[in-house]
């Protein structure tokens, strides 16, 4: 699970991405090491999530009832995650090095997590994450669950092209971590869940979009 929310801006800036990796070698681990540190050298620019975003609404700024609670999801893999990893240390100033990113990575070889990015439906809703309803991934035909559901603590944020309110909100994270077949690791399918307002999500995966 991330220790860093990067702001939801950042889905917008581009970047590239290639076919999920299950299992870092040494040479994808120093890439993955040495991507996170550039990223994080230019500090106006964010962290790039947009070639790992599944689903993201129209406007981040602006509330939508018609959306539901969820604002955006996004795909963690284990080079992405452990780029993650090497950017926040950069970012901090706190040195590590590739293995280290690695293993504050926490997401095992052939793992992939999906992180879903939502905010409470009142101004006073602290307590959204909690009525997620459980995740299912279908790959290849096969349904997998989540071996894990982590949730986030909820921090204030600001949508501030709400129509007729301030556009307060609580946000957080809800984390379904799944851990992937071998042979379905070049795997196209749907992740399927509830949001805190009962709307279902049905979202494409591709995972050959995702390094």
């Amino acid at each position: 699970m991330p220790r860093f929310l990067p702001p939801l801006l950042t889905l917008l800036i581009a970047g590239s991405a290639l076919a999920y990796v299950p299992a870092l070698n040494a040479s994808l681990l120093q890439s993955a090491f040495d991507e996170g540190q550039r990223l994080a050298a230019s500090r106006d620019s964010g962290y790039p999530l947009k070639p790992y975003t599944l689903y993201v609404v129209a406007d981040t700024l602006k509330l939508e009832p018609q959306n539901g609670a969820v604002d955006a999801v996004t795909i963690g893999t284990p080079y992405e995650r452990t780029r993650y990893e090497s950017f926040l240390s950069k970012y901090g100033e706190d040195p590590i090095t590739p293995q280290q990113a690695r293993e504050r990575a926490a997401l095992p070889d052939y793992g992939v997590d999906f992180i879903v990015f939502a905010h409470g439906l009142k101004p006073e809703d602290q307590n959204f994450l909690n009525r997620f309803g459980p995740a299912r991934l279908r790959l290849g035909g096969v349904t997998l669950r989540p071996v894990a559901t982590t949730k986030s603590g909820a921090s204030i944020s600001s949508y501030p092209r709400t129509v007729g309110e301030p556009g307060l909100r609580f946000t957080g994270t809800v984390t379904y971590r799944f851990q992937l077949p071998r042979n379905l690791t070049a795997a196209k399918g749907t992740l399927s869940f509830t949001g805190p307002s009962g709307k279902a999500f049905n979202i494409p995966v591709n995972l050959t979009l995702y390094r």
